[in-house]
């Protein structure tokens, strides 16, 4: 019988001589829900409220279930089908409005905030975005942890990446050196190519664009070449001509108005349809070259907006009401589609139509898309290309969920050039320094991560259910924000951009990223960006007696195949301190042997990178002078869940060698009766 092949993460613990360990803490229990995406950090974050006395659990969900939660049950906690806090980690691109905390927060404030609001609508003064900025982290209505850049393996012979901002993917037109390119993106296929209904892949950057395009040195012109505002509303975009789509027709004037009004039809379902109603209103008429009149509303009542089509190469936007970011945010969220298309499929079906699957697409970009398989799109250089066709003549986006450390090697025997593992294991990044068969290309930090708190709890929301609350529940919103606040405290965020991203992240302070146009550029305060201490007053405050101490470890990947590397990442503090100087040892086989041994840095942070062999094995923290191990928190369970699993050969193809034996055995079965058959004859 074949034996499995397993690695076991084992805790030992024990009181530190000298440091004892927390008092048990009553604070309430919270279930962090993340996606895979998500996966590394969230049980990170867990670990870090948990060191605090809460009972943090780690909850993967997939993308729909999350979703679902987050959106559409949010009254319920958790274990109802809703959800305490989530953690989600996603490019916050152009066309997802950023004004839409920021207006939540004006509608009930007064002062600073909502006294710079007309200003700024009107000229695009800082002081309202550094206001309201503020708020959202002094009132911790969620929890901003980082700025993610994104991370590119590239195969040396293909130079000319730039990375944008848009999405995380570098424009393919200016690459050069390989005539077919393969680009492996982390994920499954997405059932739309369309911006128009949030697909971020590179087909949709490829085939389609915007008004404006982000780059990674700011803003530049698309299909719009000239732009003039006039009294803060009115706005009069000159097209670039000689533009056709890949049907051969020419872009219009017409197609610009047309992709806005399905935009913002709701039956669409589009992304961006909300935000254009925040800036032309809910009433809105539409205007062809040739006169021809619609109305968003179906009627002929007066409308708060305008869409013209001036000629066929120029648009006018009327405004309802100053919007001093029309350009660029709105521009660069404008994508425009064949009016001839879009009219022919309509509003309704256009989400489930083959345009929008991508088989009968048709963009202005450099790239038209020739073929769809199972997991890949196969593009195309479009000859009619406005700015010259791209170098790179066939580019396949292939769609994996393998390992990162397959898809280097694919990249390493040259079967893929470009891999892009949104959030994938960036110590992947020293390897590749060290290797002349991968380069590394990053990107501007267009990814945020954060934990959305679900503010109908009652505890974190509307503080009903906090000890102190009961005794002063006239305060109970108060209680609430300081309880918030604790949670932010414990964010160690330095420590998660350097332990989890190599550098390649930095501290949030806003859900508003630094290369969207609303970015403000405030930061935490020091004292907030990570404070055990002030998280255990906060604690003491709505009435929960916790001391922050302990260690929060993570391992990751969870499954691996024989010889590949585990990485242990993890942080050590006592009483809200860093615990640098402590000593971390890993012991592995049988019997235990020390296979590494590490001290954590002044931060308390350690990094570990070991190839595990069968059997199990412990990691232990030990502080000089005391021979005993200091209680890790939080328990095993939290940031492992379970076993790491190290597979053979052997034990991955088990179930086909037993079937292969079974079969075998029915052969020799069968022959020995057939053959026992013909001699008794």
């Amino acid at each position: 019988m074949l034996a499995a092949s397993s690695l076991l993460l084992v805790v030992m613990a024990s009181p530190l001589s000298g440091l004892a360990s927390a008092s048990p803490a009553q604070a309430p229990s919270i279930d962090l829900a993340f996606t895979p995406s998500g996966e590394t950090l969230g049980f990170m974050v867990a670990a870090s409220l948990s060191s605090a006395g809460l009972t943090a659990t780690p909850s993967p969900l997939s993308w729909s279930s999350a979703y679902q939660r987050v959106f559409y049950e949010s009254a319920l906690n958790f274990s109802e089908g809703g959800y305490d806090a989530y953690l989600y980690v996603q490019a916050l691109e152009p066309q997802v409005n950023p004004f839409a905390p920021l207006y939540a927060l004006v509608a009930g404030s007064e002062g600073s905030v909502a006294a710079n609001l007309t200003d700024y609508e009107r000229t695009g003064s800082g002081a309202f975005l550094a206001a309201a900025e503020t708020a959202i982290y002094e009132a911790y209505y969620e929890l901003p942890i980082l700025y993610i850049k994104p991370l590119w393996a590239v195969s040396p012979g293909l130079s000319g990446l730039n990375p944008t901002c848009s999405a995380y993917y570098p424009f393919p037109w200016d690459w050069s050196g390989i005539d077919n390119v393969t680009y492996l993106e982390y994920g499954i296929q997405p059932s739309t190519v369309l911006p128009l209904f949030g697909s971020s892949g590179l087909p949709a950057y490829a085939v389609f664009q915007p008004l404006v395009q982000p780059t990674s040195s700011g803003y530049e012109p698309c299909l719009a070449v000239n732009w003039t505002e006039e009294n803060y509303t009115t706005w009069v975009i000159q097209l670039r001509s000689g533009v056709r789509f890949q049907n051969g027709e020419p872009m219009t004037a017409d197609d610009v108005v047309w992709s806005v009004k399905t935009a913002m039809d709701p039956v669409t379902g589009s992304v961006v349809g909300g935000f254009y109603r925040d800036v032309l209103g809910d009433d809105v008429k539409f205007v062809l070259s040739n006169g021809t009149s619609y109305y968003s509303n179906g009627t002929t009542s007066s409308p708060q907006g305008e869409v013209v089509a001036l000629s066929d190469q120029v648009v006018e936007f009327k405004l309802p009401r100053p919007f001093s970011l029309f350009y660029p945010l709105f521009m660069s969220s404008v994508y425009v589609y064949p009016m001839s298309s879009l009219a022919k499929i309509g509003d309704l079906e256009l989400m489930n139509s083959a345009f929008s699957r991508g088989s009968s697409a048709v963009g202005t970009g450099p790239y038209q898309i020739v073929g769809i398989r199972p997991g890949a799109y196969v593009l195309r250089a479009f000859q009619g290309y406005w700015n010259g066709s791209a170098r790179v003549k066939y580019l396949t986006v292939a769609f994996s969920t393998i390992s990162a450390a397959q898809a280097i090697g694919m990249l390493e025997k040259g079967e893929v050039q470009v891999v892009s593992y949104d959030f994938w294991p960036y110590q992947f990044y020293g390897y590749g320094q060290a290797n002349a068969t991968v380069k590394w290309l990053t990107g501007q930090p267009v990814v945020y991560a954060g934990v959305l708190l679900n503010l109908n709890s009652p505890y974190w929301g509307t503080g009903a259910y906090l000890p102190a609350s009961k005794v002063n529940p006239l305060e109970k919103s108060i209680y609430a924000q300081e309880l918030r606040e604790a949670l932010s405290c414990l964010m160690p965020r330095a420590y998660f951009a350097q332990a989890l991203f190599y550098g390649f992240a930095q501290p949030a302070s806003s859900p508003i990223t630094p290369l969207q146009a609303a970015y403000a550029g405030i930061s935490l305060p020091p004292e907030l960006s990570y404070n055990g201490s002030l998280a255990s007053e906060d604690l003491a405050q709505v009435g929960y007696n916790s001391t922050v101490s302990g260690l929060a470890l993570a391992a990751y990947p969870k499954s691996l195949n024989q010889g590949e590397p585990l990485h242990l990442t993890g942080f050590a503090e006592y009483q809200g301190k860093p615990l640098g100087g402590a000593i971390i040892t890993v012991m592995a086989g049988k019997p235990f042997k020390e296979v590494q041994k590490v001290t954590t840095t002044p931060m308390g942070t350690f990094n570990l990178t070991v190839y595990p062999p069968s059997g199990s094995y412990y990691v232990e923290l030990t502080y000089p002078g005391n021979e005993t191990a200091m209680g890790l928190i939080p328990p095993l369970s939290s940031p492992v869940e379970g076993p790491i699993k190290v597979v053979n050969w052997w034990e991955a193809n088990a179930i086909y060698l037993v079937v292969l034996v079974v079969l075998v055995a029915l052969l020799v079965v069968l022959v020995f009766h057939y053959m026992a058959s013909r001699s008794g004859r």
